[in-house]
């Protein structure tokens, strides 16, 4: 049995990894090589990225589209290859539509639009949802209407069966035809009138006129509520009729997100006299009459000239060709990405892989600067090697890393070089003279400072990638300048509520006297005195990052086998407040409670951020907020909910996965950038699980995107050992009778927390 195992292993595992000398598009084959052609990768995702810039429906209306002329010297360069990764990068950021340009149809408008209706109609904007393009952009359209008509006076609020905002941030269920809501059969009967009476604005942003308007209008709404035989009425129109139907249909699929235009696969119009001019109307009248889009046009050098340049006139040839980008040869780098990348596909090892790549660039002098490598070029090399010498390659025993596998060049042939003894020399004495710097130098004494005041949560958006210089130690990168003083009244949970919310006065947690954990000169409340902070503890010989579990616990065990200061043994021996005690529960002794908390946890091991466990305690401490409204959502990748915050017209989506989960970070930042919506995305980071934004670059998002969307919210040890106080003394209490007092209190505590959350960038 074992033999029959290995031997079906090595037959399914020996096939040739590279007779596909073509892309194929299926998803092992995704995202590529990032080597390949990226420059070119780059400068086209930024012009499509750089049409999300501005965030709300009606600025785009203006200008043309881009257009960019691919070109390569033959086939082979990988322009498939390159369209496809831009395509599975854009994903839910825009909307990729391919051109029907192939010898199969006549190329013409009709032709177009009946393909565009097709691709709109079956693509979907992420493969977890059920709801296609052509639905999606159909119910943003009559949201917008709906809502023009509300802001334009010409339709009363209580004519509408649901609020504006409901329409606005639920329109892609509130138009479907499984809503419970009534809007849809409402808007059936109103639809004329309220395209008669739309604001002009609304018209002349999509391009289009009133008549033109109620068109849509009704088909889309017959699309959402009846589905068959809606798009009937745009078929079987004249070549002018088509022009304009798509070109409608591009601005209103383009008004709620960009569109990227592919014409690729021109090839078989090889010395077409015809063709040429007929690709180039369609591609000009899209770019002229579609701001939000982007166009490339892949062709080779034999087909661009005996298509195009030798056919068209000059003024429709310099439109076709202002932005042409070429295709280079690739690297020895790049190629060998390309061969290792597929060799994950046989069973060979790393080892065996790297001597695969090295004997082909050897063999075909890959480093020579004479040598021009394509990516078609270097799989088919790699095929001939492979059928030639695949037996040899997978028969090899799997050896494990030695000395002689690290010393490539035997140390016998470096006696006779006198750079070599004397770098080596050099080397020696610095290391001796740094070890006897050391020696002589005595270790420091301990000295005992007083805690430092807590710093406020940072509250400035993620930095750029490109960063010039590093932050002073000691800093925070993120923190933004003190706001100025107002002299205000705390008045309690209700005035943070109605601040929150945009009403009622600043609680004076955000003044300079009141930040966290910092005393005040006189007590706002009538309430009990608090007692003066103890004295902070003092520093610790050493921190047990593996023991940060008993940080969670309120209580700990101090380490043994060394000395323990004063501060320490306090720390550990003084008892933790009691929930059940019979006094009744007042804001003072709560405070003193949460600062015996935060004393404890400073004083013992390391603290780590446990995002878990923070994403519970938001979570419920959210629930409970009255000026909030939490949703709780759950993406791709993800062990625990996100958290999405309504307030003051804009949204926080809130997520606690680590952010060596990249993928779950880059799903969140494509859906967001999808929504359409005013949000920003919110990311705990503390020295223990630190948060570099420049992971979302790895998958190419520009850094204006990055600033733009994603907040990272730094955290010090005593901001992060106040929310664990007051986790556990919430849950304490959560099934005593001062529950929600204590709820409220709490809340009021970390008032700067749930502030710098919903912050807007």
């Amino acid at each position: 049995m074992r033999d029959f195992t290995n031997q079906r292993f090595v037959e399914d595992h020996s096939a040739n990894p590279f007779v596909e000398d073509l892309f194929v598009d299926q998803p092992d084959s995704m995202p590529g090589v990032a080597r390949i052609h990226h420059p070119v990768f780059s400068q086209i995702r930024e012009s499509v990225e750089s049409l999300l810039q501005g965030g709300e429906s009606g600025r785009f209306s203006s200008g043309l589209g881009r257009l960019f002329l691919l070109t390569a010297p033959e086939a082979g360069y990988g322009k498939s290859h390159l369209v496809a990764r831009l395509r599975d990068h854009l994903g839910a950021i825009a909307s990729t539509l391919f051109l029907p340009f192939d010898r199969s149809r006549p190329v013409a408008w009709p032709v177009a639009l009946s393909s565009s209706l097709r691709q709109f109609s079956t693509l979907t904007r992420s493969r977890h949802l059920s709801v296609t393009l052509l639905e999606e952009f159909s119910r943003f359209f009559l949201s917008r209407l709906v809502l023009d008509c509300l802001e334009a006076g010409q339709l009363k609020p209580r004519e509408c069966p649901e609020d504006a905002s409901r329409v606005k941030a639920e329109f892609l269920t509130l138009f479907g035809p499984d809503s419970d809501s009534k809007i849809l059969a409402w808007l059936d009967k109103r639809a004329d009138d309220l395209a008669r009476h739309s604001d002009p604005e609304f018209s002349r942003r999509l391009g289009m006129g009133r008549t033109e308007l109620a068109f849509w209008t009704r088909v889309f709404v017959d699309l959402n509520l009846r589905e068959i035989g809606t798009l009937d009425r745009l078929r079987g129109l004249s070549n002018g009729e088509a022009r304009e139907r798509l070109l409608q249909l591009l601005r209103i699929a383009t008004d709620y997100r960009p569109v990227m235009l592919v014409a690729d696969g021109l090839d078989g119009f090889y010395d077409s006299e015809t063709a040429g001019m007929e690709i180039a109307e369609i591609l000009n009248g899209i770019r002229e009459r579609v701001p939000r889009t982007v166009s490339l046009v892949c062709v080779n050098d034999d087909v661009w000239s005996s298509v195009f340049a030798n056919h068209l006139p000059g003024a429709w040839l310099d439109r076709l060709n202002g932005e042409t980008i070429p295709l280079r040869p690739i690297g020895p780098e790049a190629a060998g990405d390309l061969v290792r990348l597929r060799l994950r596909r046989t069973r060979l090892s790393e080892n065996a892989a790297a001597k695969f790549t090295q004997r082909l660039g050897d063999e075909h002098l890959w480093i020579d600067a004479q040598t021009r490598l394509t990516p078609r070029l270097v799989l088919r090399q790699a095929s001939d090697l492979w059928r030639r010498e695949a037996k040899q390659f997978l028969t090899q025993p799997v050896v494990h890393d030695d000395y002689e596998d690290i010393a490539d060049e035997p140390l016998s042939n470096l006696t006779d070089k006198a750079a070599f003894f004397a770098q080596l020399q050099r080397e020696v004495e610095t290391s001796s003279r740094q070890g006897n710097v050391a020696e002589e130098m005595p270790p420091p004494l301990p000295q005992v400072a007083p805690a430092p005041a807590p710093a406020p949560f940072s509250s400035s958006p993620a930095p750029a990638i490109d960063r010039v210089s590093e932050p002073a130690p000691g800093t925070n990168p993120f923190q933004a300048a003190p706001t100025p003083v107002r002299e205000v009244e705390l008045t309690g949970i209700d005035s943070i509520i109605n601040d929150i919310r945009g009403s009622g006065k600043t609680v004076v947690s955000e003044t300079p006297e009141h930040r966290f954990g910092a005393e005040p000169a006189a007590p706002a409340m009538k309430h009990e005195a608090t007692p003066p902070p103890a004295p902070a503890p003092q520093p610790q010989p050493a921190r047990q990052p593996e023991a940060a579990s008993n940080a969670f616990s309120g209580g700990f065990t101090p380490p043994t086998g060394g000395p323990v200061s004063t501060g320490f043994t306090q720390a550990a021996t003084a008892p933790a407040p009691s929930p059940r005690a019979a006094a009744p529960l007042t804001r003072a002794a709560l405070e003193q409670m949460l600062a015996q908390r935060e004393r404890d946890l400073l004083a013992g091991p390391a603290l780590a951020l446990d995002l878990e466990r923070l994403g519970r305690f938001v979570r419920t401490v959210g629930a409970m907020h009255a000026a909030l409204a939490q949703q709780e959502e759950r993406y791709p990748s993800s062990r625990t909910v996100c958290l999405r915050w309504s307030v003051r017209d804009h949204s926080v989506l809130t997520g606690f996965e680590s952010p060596r989960n990249v993928y779950f970070w880059n799903n969140l930042l494509q859906q967001s950038l999808a929504s359409n919506r005013q949000e920003k995305i919110a990311a705990f980071s503390h020295p223990s699980e630190p948060f570099d934004p420049s992971l979302f670059s790895s998958f190419g998002f520009s850094p204006a995107v990055i600033r733009g969307r994603v907040d990272i919210i730094e955290m010090n040890d005593r901001e992060l050992a106040m929310i664990y106080a007051a986790e556990r003394v919430l849950r304490d209490h959560e099934r005593g009778a001062d529950a929600e007092k204590v709820a409220q209190l709490i809340t009021l505590h970390l008032d700067p927390l749930w502030r710098r959350i919903i912050q807007p960038l």
